[in-house]
């Protein structure tokens, strides 16, 4: 048997015999719940401490704890009760974040004690499970929320008698405890939390009534993973009624007062995933007081997140709150629905569509603003230099990694022109429609006047132009990899349908470089003439109104000598936008017409 000091010191617990008819007969203390720590409800802060807050509606919490206390009942001739675990269920759930509705249903599941005789009389310790009493908890949040500094709660807990009437876990009697109820948490991913409260716990006749009360305080840490804490609670016996008695003894204790202190943490992950533990000592020797008690639990208890609108999580300088992509870096935009979104990139090759040269084709960043976005394909024959077993020569897609783009026949100059059919197979030229000039040196390979060392664009006819990025190149028009960039729009005649009125004739200079730079790129195979709009107006009359100006377009290019085979028309309405549709400037860059190279071939001769 342990020994408690001040039991010991001052025979703190005695046995009075007040009749001789007990002489050599053995009696139950009983009707009086020994156990006192009362759990807080599912969700509070602190293991026994209440809290004042309610957070929530409709979130269901809950734990398992199991509690164990050391020599809880001690006399000078033994322990009546030296030991007293209780598993117990304890579930919660709120409403509209004011109202609290809880539940908490204890078993004693390990009991037992050296039943100690006083006189001719041996009280008989428990040593098997009994069932306690079941606790009904109704709380109201009469001022401030979860993470306030200052929360008020007002509440009151039921016992229903579902304990025997001679048991020490619990009385077998209803009783009620109203409960007032102060805390706070201060700070926020690391934060301070306290809690105090104050009952009066009301019994019947055969017990007397108790004054409850407690504080706690603690720290949260790593946004809530982390939780230690301290807590003082007890009670104190009105009156001068003994709570142990029987018919031939009573139980004095040296004082009416409960004391214990629990030091403790938790550690909450996946969102509410709870787990405890906690142990601390007996400060006094009131009915019940343990020398030492110890507890763990485990539970489901999510909390309210934190307001973070003010953070930025991914460092893009908007503000979650007003972030409509707070995961994924972007930019500001008027547009609420893609303010710090990242720009359209329909081939997710981190280079925005509105700057990317091929933006159906993954590419890479490059400072040629024909190239950027556009494959790293250094002899542009559709096959990418990191897959390209020829990158310097122009060849065709091979299911033979050695061979993968590589010239189906030799090219001694690496002009892109088989040997068998190049003038001059030792030295670098360019194509021609003259068998004896096909593959030889030219001063103007495209015929535009502008030498081939000074054309930037010297596969397509154009214009002198002094920045020397444009020399040679046509007006208006730029041919990539993966399309063919207008750098200008197509202009309609709104509401009319027929092909002359439906194209206006101011882009019809536009539209003629179009028609030449697609007969003087015979290996383009098929064009995707799409056609796009903004958002105003319905879904569906955007495609349609999309899909006529594409067909325009085709109908215009194919009256104008382009092979209809070449040409696919398609509509695509407002669901690719390239700019803010909040502002004029956005909406007119969303209506336009592009023309994606959908499939090219090698051309041989």
């Amino acid at each position: 048997m342990s020994n408690r000091r001040s039991w010991a010191k001052v025979a703190a617990l005695g046995a009075t015999l007040l009749s001789a008819r007990a002489a050599g007969a053995q009696e139950s203390l009983g009707g009086f719940s020994l156990n006192q720590l009362d759990p807080s409800v599912a969700g509070d802060d602190f293991f026994a401490v209440p809290s004042a807050h309610t957070a929530g509606h409709l979130v269901p919490r809950a734990y398992l704890m199991y509690d164990h206390a050391f020599d809880p009942l001690l006399t000078d001739a033994g322990a009546i009760v030296s030991h007293q675990g209780f598993l117990r269920a304890n579930g919660s759930i709120t409403f509209f974040n004011h109202l609290l509705l809880g539940v908490d249903v204890p078993v004693a599941v390990m009991q037992a004690g050296d039943d100690p005789t006083f006189g001719l009389v041996t009280v008989a310790s428990p040593d098997s499970p009994e069932m306690g009493d079941v606790r009904l908890d109704l709380r109201g949040s009469l001022y401030g929320s979860y993470r306030d500094p200052l929360q008020l709660g007002l509440g009151a807990r039921f016992y229903f008698p579902t304990a025997s009437s001679d048991s020490l876990a619990g009385e077998g009697a209803p009783r009620v405890q109203p409960q007032a109820a102060l805390s706070g948490r201060v700070g926020e991913e690391h934060a301070l939390l306290y809690t105090a409260s104050f009952g009066w716990m009301a019994r019947g006749p055969e017990n007397p009534h108790t004054l409850t009360f407690g504080a706690g305080v603690g720290g949260t840490f790593f946004d809530d993973i982390l939780q230690v804490q301290a807590e003082l609670f007890g009670a104190h016996l009105l009156g001068d009624d003994p709570p142990l008695a029987t018919r031939s003894i009573q139980v004095v204790t040296p004082t009416r007062t409960s004391l214990e202190l629990l030091a403790g943490a938790k550690l909450r992950v996946l969102g509410g995933l709870t787990l405890g533990a906690a142990g601390g000592p007996g400060l006094t020797d009131g009915a019940g007081t343990p020398t030492a008690r110890v507890l763990g639990m485990i539970g489901w208890a999510p909390i309210p997140e934190r307001d973070r609108s003010h953070e930025d999580d991914d460092g893009d300088g908007v503000r979650n709150g007003v972030d409509a992509c707070p995961e994924v870096k972007g930019m500001e935009n008027d547009d609420p629905k893609r303010n710090g979104c990242a720009p359209p990139d329909r081939d997710d090759d981190k280079i925005a569509d509105a700057l990317d040269a091929c933006p159906s084709l993954k590419g890479r960043a490059n400072a040629d603003p024909t190239r950027n976005g556009c494959p790293a394909d250094y002899d542009r024959d559709g096959v990418a230099d990191a897959e390209d077993a020829c990158p310097n020569q122009i060849g065709v897609a091979s299911a033979d990694p050695k061979r993968h783009g590589c010239p189906g026949e030799v090219d001694s100059d690496l002009d892109g022109i088989a040997d068998r059919v190049d003038a001059c197979p030792k030295q670098k030229g360019s194509r021609s429609d003259d068998l004896s000039k096909n593959g030889c040196p030219t001063k103007d390979g495209d015929g535009d006047g502008i030498a081939d060392v000074d054309d930037a664009c010297p596969n397509e006819r154009g214009f002198s132009n002094p920045d020397k990025a444009h020399h040679g190149c046509p007006k208006d028009v730029r041919v990539t990899t993966g399309e063919i960039v207008i750098l200008r729009q197509v202009t309609f005649k709104l509401a009319q349908a027929s092909l002359d009125q439906t194209v206006d004739p101011v882009s019809d200079d536009l539209l003629t470089e179009v028609r030449d730079v697609i007969q003087q790129h015979p290996e383009i195979e098929t064009i995707e003439v799409q056609g796009h709009a903004d958002d105003s107006g319905a879904a569906e009359l955007n495609k349609q109104l999309s899909q006529q100006r594409a067909d325009a377009v085709r109908k215009w290019l194919v009256s104008r000598g382009i092979d209809p085979k070449r040409l696919v028309p398609r509509g695509y309405g407002s669901s690719i936008p390239i700019a803010s549709n909040t502002t004029e400037e956005g909406r007119q860059k969303n209506r336009r017409v592009q023309f994606v190279i959908t499939k090219t071939r090698t051309d041989k001769k």
